[in-house]
């Protein structure tokens, strides 16, 4: 899907059980690259709206966790974890990502009740 404006295109390509987004910014490379890889830039825009993440912790390295939590208006907290498989910095972050509980255990099947 491309955008009128060059700095907003957006691109998705979606596969059998993955997909890629890409996006181009109006910023330095390096600048986007902090604001995807630390927790206090990430933990202020990944949420989404209405919601907060008061727990994000990040090892930058494949094989690295990222294990965030995002907390609803009401106090409920929905966990995840993202397992890294490649960093070219500032180029590059290529993750796995999955529902986990707040110790980063992955979860399958239905989400745990409230």
């Amino acid at each position: 899907m491309a955008e009128s404006n060059e700095l907003a295109t957006l691109t998705t390509n979606v596969g059998e059980r993955g997909f890629t987004l890409e996006r181009i910014f109006n910023a330095p490379r390096e600048l986007v690259f902090k604001a995807f890889t630390e927790p206090e830039h990430v933990s202020q825009w990944w949420a989404p709206g209405g919601f907060t993440m008061p727990v994000c912790s990040i090892d930058l390295r494949p094989g690295g966790i990222w294990h965030y939590c995002f907390e609803s208006p009401e106090g409920d907290r929905h966990w995840s974890r993202c397992v890294y498989q490649e960093i070219v910095e500032p180029e590059k972050i290529v993750y796995t990502s999955t529902l986990s509980d707040e110790k980063a255990n992955p979860i399958e099947g239905p989400l745990p009740e409230h």
